[in-house]
Formats: C-alpha cells, sequence, structure tokens
C-alpha cells in the first residue's frame, strides 16, 4: 500500500522511559544514523535535474500524499504510514535514486510536521528523514545493480529487479525504526519488528506496485492510464485505514480485558491471602509459647518473668546456669530465692525489688557477685501490665558485665596514666634542667682538671656518668607514663645492649652470657628507648630464674626478604639487627602468650603489667618489631626484637671519649629562661671558644638578632629552648628568625626527652638538636655537625 515514512515518537504512558546504559546506546543509534543519513544527503544530493518537470510533478504528488497517512497502533510506540512512497518509487525507477532522495525527504518532512496529534521532537524528526533517505538509496542501489528498466518491459528487466528494490526498501526502513523503537522501549528489536511491522509488507509490495505502474505510464508517455492508479490506492488506503482501526479497536479490548484479568486476579489474590493470613494467625499463636522458649533460650543474658507476688513464672537456660540450679528447680519459688543462688547480696537487690514491684517503675543495678573471679551482673527489673494498666508482674535480666566493667577501669588507669604523663614531663624538663647545671659544671671542672689531677678527673667523669644515668631515668620515667617519639641517632647495637644488660643484671644470681656477629651492622635508634627496652627484657629472665641461672643475649645480622611469613610478615624487606634475649626458667604458658604484650597484663604478684606493652610500642616506634617464644634448644623463653639496620653496614666499633679542641671562633645567641642553664650554657661556650650571648624568651632573642643585624655584628650560631613558660619557644621563635637570617645555622635544646621537635628537628627549621642535659663534647659535637651540615648546602643570601 504505502511507506513507513516514519513519525516516530515513544509511547509515554506505555513505555518505560530509557534510562542509563539503554538510553546512552538510543542516543550513540540515534546519533549514527543521523550521521549516515546526512552523509548520503550532502554526498548525493542532485547537482543536475535531467527531467525537471517531471521531477517537479512527482515532489507535488509527493508532498499531496504525505498528508494521506495513516497512524500505526504500536505497542510501545507511534508511527504513521503515508501513500507518497508510491510516488517515491516511481521517481527512483524514472529519475534514479538521487532525485528520488530529495522527493522522498521533503514528503518525509511533510508526513512528520504537517496535520500531527504530537509534535515529533527535532532528533526524532531528523532520524526520519535519515532513515528515508538510507531507505531509498540502498533500493536505488539494488535496482541499478540489477539493471533495472521501465523502458523495456519484462520480468528480467522490470518486475525481479522492481521487486528486490522493494524488498530492500522494505527491510532496511522497517528495521531501522523498529530498532529505534525497542532501544526506547527496552524491548527486542527482532521481536518488535516481528510483531509491529512484519504484517505491512505486502502494501509495500503492492504500493511499488502502483509505482512501477506510475514510472512505466510516464515513461510510455499514456499518461491518460494514471487515472487508473488512483482508485487501487484510494481504496487501499480505505481498507487499510479501516484495518488499522480495527486493529486498534481489538487492542484496547485486550487492554482493557487485561485490566479486568489484572483486577480479578488482585482480589483473588487478596482473597488466597486473607485465607492465608487467618490460617498463619493461627499457627502463630499455637507456636508462639514454642518460639518464646526458643528465643529465652538463644538469648546469653539470664531472663526471669515473676507474677506480681515475685513468684518465677518462666525462666531461661542462661539464668539457671548463673544460678547453678535446673530451669525447673525455681518454678514458683521466690526470685529472691535466685537472687540469693545467683550470689546477689540482698542489700543489691532490694531496693530494686521495692521499686519495680511496688511502684511499678524500671530499676538497674549491678551487682558485684560473692564470687572469687570478681564477676560482675546489672541487674534490670521492668514491670509489666495487663490489659486495665494493673501490675502483673515483672521481668527481670541479668547481664554479665565483667569484661565492661574491666575496660571501664583501664579507662580509668589511662586517664590516669595520662595525668602522670603531664606531670612526668614537667618533672623530667625542670629534673633536665636542674641535671644540665650539675652535668655542665661537672664538664667546665673536668676542662679545668690538669694532668696532675688525674684522681680528681676520674671522680669528675664518674659524676658525670651518673648525671647521664639519671637523664636515662627521666626518659624512662617519660615513656613509662606516656611514651615518646625516638630521637634516632647511629649507635653500636653491640656496646649499647651489653652495656644495659650487665647493668641490668648486677646485683643477681644470674649471669650473663653474650653473643654477636664480628660485622654486627648499626642501626638508627634512640639509645634511652632502647636501653629500656634490653633492661626489661634482661630483667623479665632474671625474674624468670629465681635461682640463679645464665641468660644469653646474641646479636645477629638478618635479612628479610618480602617473602618472610608469621609474626615478621608486617616487617617491609630490608636489613636488621636481631637481639636475642634468652632464659632458662619455665617459660610462658602457650595461654598467656597472646596477652604478654597488652598493658598491665600480668602474672607476676607485684608487676604492673606495663614493662613489656612499652619495650613493644618502643621498638614498634623504631620501625621493628618484638617476636616471643620457647627457647630454641632448652626449657625458657626467648625474646627477639628486630631493630632496621643504618644504611651502612659497618660496624661502628667501640665509641671513643671526644677531646675538647680549643680555639673556636664565632658569635652565639643563647636563649634559655632557666638563668642557671644560660650561664653554665655560656661558660661552656666560652670553653670551645665562642662569644655568647643569652637571652630569656624567644621576643627577645628576635629583637637582639636584628639588632646584631643592623650593628653589622651578626650571630653564626643560634640555640634556643624548646619551651619557654608564658613567652615564646623555640618552635614559635624559629620560623620569625628564618625570615631574619635563613642561612643561620639554628640548634633546638630542651629537657623534654620525648619532644616530637627533637625527633623531627629538621621538619620544624632546626639544624640539629641538644637534648638536656649536655656536657662539653656534646655541645661540640651537636655545633660542629650543624656547621658540617650547613656547609655543605649550596650558599642563600640573606634575607
Amino acid at each position: 500500500m504505502a511507506s513507513l515514512a516514519l513519525a516516530y515518537s515513544h509511547r509515554p504512558n506505555r513505555a518505560p522511559v530509557a534510562s542509563g546504559d539503554r538510553a546512552l546506546l538510543t542516543r550513540t543509534y540515534l546519533a549514527g544514523i543521523i550521521v549516515a543519513g546526512t552523509t548520503l544527503m550532502v554526498t548525493r544530493w542532485p547537482q543536475e535535474y535531467p527531467h525537471p518537470g517531471l521531477a517537479a510533478i512527482l515532489l507535488t504528488a509527493s508532498l499531496l500524499l504525505s498528508l494521506l497517512k495513516v497512524r500505526l497502533p504500536l505497542n510501545s510506540g507511534q508511527a504513521t504510514i503515508s501513500m507518497a512512497y508510491t510516488v517515491d518509487f516511481a521517481a527512483l525507477l524514472l529519475c534514479g535514486p538521487d532525485v528520488a532522495m530529495l522527493i522522498a525527504t521533503f514528503g518525509v518532512l511533510v508526513q512528520c510536521a504537517v496535520r500531527v496529534k504530537i509534535t515529533q521532537p527535532p532528533i526524532r524528526l531528523v532520524f526520519s528523514v535519515a532513515a528515508v533517505v538510507i531507505s531509498v538509496q540502498a533500493s536505488g542501489a539494488i535496482w541499478s545493480f540489477l539493471g533495472g528498466d521501465v523502458g523495456h518491459l519484462g520480468l528480467a528487466s522490470t518486475m525481479a529487479p522492481m521487486s528486490a528494490a522493494a524488498t530492500v526498501y522494505f527491510a532496511i526502513n522497517s528495521a531501522l525504526v523498529a530498532v529505534a523503537i525497542a532501544l526506547t522501549s527496552g524491548a527486542s528489536p527482532a521481536r518488535t519488528w516481528h510483531r509491529e511491522f512484519m504484517w505491512s509488507a505486502p502494501s509495500y509490495f503492492l504500493s511499488a506496485t502502483v509505482g512501477t505502474m506510475v514510472a512505466i505510464f510516464l515513461s510510455q508517455g499514456t499518461y491518460g492510464l494514471l487515472l487508473l492508479t488512483a482508485l487501487p490506492l484510494f481504496l487501499s488506503h480505505r481498507a487499510y485505514q479501516s484495518s488499522m482501526e480495527r486493529i486498534d479497536a481489538e487492542r484496547q479490548h485486550a487492554r482493557q480485558l487485561a485490566v479486568m484479568v489484572e483486577t480479578t486476579q488482585g482480589a483473588l489474590s487478596r482473597a488466597t491471602e486473607s485465607e492465608a493470613a487467618l490460617v498463619a494467625e493461627k499457627e502463630r499463636l499455637a507456636l508462639e509459647r514454642t518460639r518464646l522458649a526458643i528465643t529465652l533460650k538463644t538469648i546469653t543474658e539470664g531472663v526471669v518473668t515473676v507474677d506480681a507476688a515475685g513468684l518465677v513464672l518462666l525462666m531461661n537456660e542462661s539464668a539457671a546456669a548463673l544460678a547453678g540450679l535446673p530451669v525447673t528447680a525455681v518454678s514458683e519459688r521466690a526470685v529472691t530465692d535466685l537472687f540469693m543462688a545467683i550470689g546477689i547480696a540482698a542489700a543489691d537487690y532490694q531496693q530494686a525489688m521495692r521499686s519495680v514491684l511496688e511502684s511499678g517503675e524500671p530499676a538497674c543495678v549491678r551487682c558485684p557477685l560473692a564470687s572469687p573471679i570478681g564477676r560482675v551482673l546489672d541487674v534490670t527489673g521492668t514491670p509489666m501490665r495487663d490489659g486495665e494498666n494493673r501490675l502483673a508482674g515483672a521481668v527481670w535480666v541479668f547481664r554479665d558485665v565483667t569484661d565492661a566493667a574491666r575496660v571501664e577501669l583501664e579507662r580509668s588507669k589511662t586517664a590516669r596514666l595520662e595525668s602522670l604523663g603531664i606531670l612526668a614531663g614537667g618533672l623530667a624538663h625542670d629534673f633536665n634542667n636542674i641535671l644540665m647545671g650539675v652535668v655542665g659544671n661537672l664538664s667546665l671542672a673536668q676542662s679545668l682538671a690538669g694532668p696532675a689531677d688525674r684522681p680528681l678527673a676520674q671522680r669528675l667523669r664518674d659524676a658525670e656518668a651518673a648525671c647521664v644515668r639519671a637523664r636515662g631515668v627521666t626518659g624512662q620515667l617519660l615513656t613509662f607514663a606516656k611514651g615518646g617519639a625516638p630521637v634516632k641517632t647511629a649507635a653500636s647495637i653491640r656496646e649499647l645492649v651489653v652495656e644495659c644488660a650487665r647493668f641490668a643484671l648486677s646485683g643477681s644470681q644470674v649471669a650473663g652470657r653474650f653473643a654477636f656477629d664480628p660485622d654486627l651492622w648499626t642501626a638508627e635508634v634512640d639509645s634511652v628507648q632502647i636501653s629500656q627496652v634490653v633492661q626489661n627484657l634482661v630483667l623479665n629472665a632474671v625474674q624468670a630464674m629465681p635461682h640463679g641461672g645464665t641468660v644469653d643475649v646474641a646479636m645477629r645480622n638478618v635479612n628479610l626478604d618480602a617473602c618472610t611469613s608469621g609474626s615478621l610478615a608486617d616487617l617491609p624487606a630490608g636489613n636488621y639487627v636481631r637481639v636475642s634475649v634468652l632464659d632458662q626458667g619455665e617459660g610462658i604458658a602457650p595461654d598467656h602468650l597472646a596477652h604478654i604484650f597488652e598493658p598491665y597484663f600480668t602474672t607476676k604478684e607485684k608487676g604492673s603489667g606495663l614493662g613489656l606493652a612499652i619495650s613493644a610500642s618502643i621498638v614498634r616506634a623504631h620501625g621493628g618489631t618484638i617476636v616471643v617464644g620457647p627457647a630454641p634448644v632448652s626449657q625458657g623463653t626467648c625474646f627477639d626484637v628486630y631493630l632496621p639496620a643504618s644504611p651502612g653496614h659497618a660496624a661502628a666499633g667501640v665509641p671513643k671519649r671526644t677531646e675538647l679542641r680549643m680555639g673556636q671562633t664565632g658569635r652565639v645567641l643563647l636563649m634559655d629562661d632557666d638563668p642557671m642553664v644560660a650561664d653554665v650554657a655560656q661558660e661552656m661556650l666560652a670553653t670551645l671558644g665562642y662569644t655568647a650571648e643569652t637571652t630569656a624568651c624567644g621576643q627577645s632573642a628576635l629583637n637582639r638578632l636584628r639588632a646584631a643585624e643592623r650593628d653589622g655584628e651578626p650571630f653564626d650560631l643560634v640555640i634556643l629552648d624548646l619551651t619557654v613558660p608564658g613567652g615564646m619557644g623555640g618552635r614559635e621563635t624559629v620560623p620569625h628568625l628564618r625570615r631574619i637570617r635563613p642561612d643561620l645555622p639554628v640548634l633546638v635544646m630542651s629537657g623534654y626527652a620525648d619532644n616530637t621537635v627533637l625527633a623531627d628537628h629538621a621538619r620544624h627549621g632546626f639544624d640539629g638538636v641538644l637534648p638536656k642535659p649536655f656536657a662539653i663534647p656534646d655541645l661540640r659535637s651537636a655545633i660542629e655537625e650543624v656547621n658540617a651540615r650547613r656547609a655543605a648546602r649550596p650558599q642563600t643570601n640573606r634575607a
């Protein structure tokens, strides 16, 4: 009959709106067809018209017949079919595909835009034109390929090419439209084409036949016979229109019938559900007691239900286990008997009993049980009321909160420990300032002692060593209280471990035996913190052997690769120094191994449970770990400490005492709020050959620095105390100082040995650290190290 010149639109009340990936695919498909059609139109647009008069007549006829269209009653969209295809096909046979494309384009535009009920979006209108352009060009290519000719009639020259061209036109045009509708509605393209368009194929062939007749009549000049084509077209149009109305009516009826069936099925389903609900309600009532019993059995808390007189009606197995009685043994007995059987004192539950069973108010009380293991229960009573709001009984719940109470206690200990940390920090700072005065004066006295005063010099060195040990005690106090960031320096592990182990073994019945690799690597460690670790491990070994024995301390070089498993799997691959401490005691019970590094866990009567916990924390802060296990040969316990080795693997050897080198020169600005520390540090600098000026706070130090720059007498070094109570300390001063002299070496000095600024001084703007207390060699080494580091850097201009 006619062409499926698409006037495509999605029916919003039937098919779902395309969304997500389907929407993107739909837009991509439409864009692809439009690009293809536009390309064909641009490249194949006719430049010459061999029969302009004939083309104009055919164009006019196509525009008029485009108004004679029928709407297709699709299930998932909308399309129109018009009579213009007859003229388009005749133009294809007479004038070629390019002129036919032009005529079909204008015909589709009229069909889709004039006398329409639903205005089409521009993209769908352009898509309709592109689909017709592709269909015309494809059918024209088939007609030309098969040698179609209406001037010489014949089966091979006219009928076969006409049938092939009509088939291609129908297949391409209907397929392009079917895919667009299917992508928009989410249906199958093949199923959409088969259901919506396959049945219209005869009309295409009928219209193609009529168009062929028109082309033959026009080519032969028998114009009068053209009237013979009007009647079949009109009758076909009316019959097709009637068929469309009938199909539309049938589909409307089918939809109404489907709604009625759906309504009927819904009513039947609701009736079925009502009947099932009645049956389920009966079953629920029948099984309610069973379910209640199962629920009470599965919950871990003890649950007891009593009546208004306080007699037990129901009790679960957890409550029976708490009381140590069978479930049936307390039925119809007073709940007070149950409280007594559990071990709750009368003074703990009597007030709660009165509140629940007499006043009708909920109550909760925490009751410590009279048992040697120190269990704690939370007892909650909730009154029950009947339909008239009268007190009908109560539900008692017994919840074991022993672990929660222990956690709360540990939290309290932690809070006290934090307070102790604040106190310890202040005490350590003040004590280190006092030690600074002692150590500094001892160091000055050593520098004044001559060769004839060797006994005096030895006494002064012993006193200085004792002060250094006292500084270690302050560091241990800080670590005990709140830990501390390690201030790492390259150290000989061998000397450090041997000295600390011998100190821990002194005065005991345990002997020490040492073994180490001859080329033992060095490590970047905080010597004070690692000393505490070694002392803790050795003291644990001594306490494990109350009758004496031998502690083996071994130091080995270890390389861990990426495949290391077990307790060392968390360590990065690389070189480590392993320090092993083995005792000959009874060993650690397997049940205790998983808890020995937990704070406050101890098996000793007088132990605090903090030694191993602090040791593990210190080693982790150094990037290592502690591994514990049974001794490899005999009975006992072995602790292995893994510490990352320094990049340089050569052992440092036994450190020798640094001799003082006099004759240094330079101006030093020293800032410290403690006059005693400032005075002794100034004298120590003078002993080294430096001229020092002292200030009490950061602001005065900045003022003095500016004045020195202005007077042409700049300072060569600045030493800043980190903490100044009530004033600007070193951390706040150094940014302002850098604005005045970016290249000026700055040392940070502090009595807070655990301060993170000392551990990462470069990030805070300092060039070196000087922990208090320090002696003259320590001061000289720190100054020389800072000057050497500054000399190795590129020089910068002063600000």
